[in-house]
């Protein structure tokens, strides 16, 4: 495994030193132009015969009709952007306390600049968006998130040892968005059940040795995906693309990133 840059500080108290954890996993010039752009967490009757008409004296030939050209599906772009879109905005930095904020309209590569040693939470409001909506960064094989119109949520970068300060991602959008980077170790501890819909990074405070975690996706091609990191050093990663119920041995407190457009709940257990 690669080390990340910083583990995550205990949620309990939000103040003691930060130490080393392994990190497991792996638009545009205009208003939501995807052309220009170029992603938790996911199934003939036969006819009746005619009558024959009478025999005449004369034998005419018949001109054989012409078969209409059959029409070929026009195939579904790709909104997916494989390229940097044309515009950049630039979030500023992130340090410490202090979190790096971006708005714009339309596709957007957002960069910013880590200042420490410590994972990166990217904050995403697309909630007036329409369309293909997708947040995504260089040289990934899916995007941190995608919807069909508004997206909303939080979403954990793989920042790893030895990568550059300077990072971005990559928006597709049609419509108004804000973007905000902040370090994991800023991130508001929560104890207890904790419920929701749509990706988060959740800071579990709780004292506990393992989780219970439902799932109801979205729709048939929604998935979740968990990737949680503990205070103690261990990390693991869980999901499933159909509904589940299920307990997972870990020990908190830690971070939980959860990828999903689908509804969630999470309960720590001693």
């Amino acid at each position: 495994m690669t080390t990340l840059h910083g583990r995550p500080r205990s949620a309990a108290t939000a103040v003691a030193a930060t130490m080393l954890i392994a990190l497991a996993l792996t638009a545009c010039a205009g208003d939501g132009d995807l052309a220009d752009a170029g992603s938790p967490s996911g199934r003939t009757a036969t006819p009746s015969g005619a009558s024959t008409p009478a025999a005449t004296e004369t034998t005419t030939s018949a001109t054989p009709r012409k078969e209409a050209p059959t029409a070929e599906a026009e195939p579904t772009p790709d909104p997916r952007p494989t390229a940097a879109p044309a515009r950049s905005v630039a979030a500023g930095t992130v340090a410490p306390g202090v979190p790096a904020v971006a708005e714009g309209r339309g596709n957007a590569e957002v960069t910013f600049e880590r200042d420490g040693e410590f994972a990166v939470v990217v904050h995403l409001d697309c909630s007036g968006c329409s369309g293909a909506t997708i947040l995504t960064g260089p040289e990934r094989g899916t995007p941190f998130g995608a919807a069909d119109g508004v997206l909303t949520g939080s979403y954990l970068m793989d920042v790893f040892t030895g990568t550059d300060p300077e990072q971005s991602v990559w928006l597709v959008a049609k419509g108004p968005w804000s973007l905000r980077f902040e370090s994991w170790n800023d991130l508001a501890p929560v104890t207890g059940k904790q419920a929701g819909e749509g990706s988060t990074v959740l800071a579990l405070g709780d004292t506990a040795s393992s989780i219970d975690v439902e799932f109801t996706p979205a729709g048939p091609d929604d998935m979740f995906a968990g990737r949680y990191f503990g205070v103690s050093g261990d990390s693991q990663m869980f999901g499933d693309s159909v509904a589940f119920t299920d307990s997972y041995d870990v020990s908190l407190p830690g971070v939980l990133a959860i990828t999903t457009n689908g509804s969630w709940a999470v309960t720590p257990r001693s």
